[in-house]
């Protein structure tokens, strides 16, 4: 993730700010991090740690973004959301829901089975009506942050 992409979402947010709708959740600690790896059996990408380090979680409103919530370590976190989605919806252990499409049964998943020479995974969608992969969404998660956000962005101006 890129300091272009920080800049972004937080002239996103000050734009969101004065109707709270855009939330934040704040920085993730470096061990609350490593113990969601541990959780979940992964080690994040660089972006999405990066990510959590930096903003903990955001969620914006349902009608500006393909993605609304890029789950992180708030209330219903990374480890958590996860978890229930394996055991409920079958979701493969190589997969962490990272994302919440506009309707509530899209996610955007990272997929460890695989990764770039950075470190980096891509991002899927599944459905979970149909408990059922669809195709790449995105190259990463950094890539993802940054078009819904420059999406939002240029919606807002």
């Amino acid at each position: 993730m890129t300091s272009d992409t920080i800049e972004l979402v937080e002239r996103v947010r000050r734009r969101l700010s004065d109707d709270s709708q855009c939330r934040i959740a704040g920085p993730a600690q470096e061990a609350a991090i490593s113990a969601a790896e541990e959780a979940l059996g992964c080690i994040f990408p660089p972006s999405y740690r990066t990510f959590l380090s930096t903003f903990g979680g955001i969620a914006i409103p349902h009608h500006l973004g393909v993605v609304h919530d890029f789950v992180g370590m708030e209330n219903d976190d990374v480890v958590h959301r996860t978890l229930r989605a394996r055991e409920e919806r079958k979701l493969g252990e190589n997969l962490v829901v990272v994302g919440l499409g506009a309707d509530q049964q899209e996610w955007f998943v990272i997929d460890f089975s695989r990764e770039s020479p950075g470190g980096e995974n891509p991002i899927l969608l599944f459905d979970a009506r149909d408990n059922a992969l669809d195709q790449v969404f995105y190259e990463d998660f950094g890539q993802m942050l940054n078009e819904v956000m420059g999406f939002v962005a240029e919606s807002l101006d």
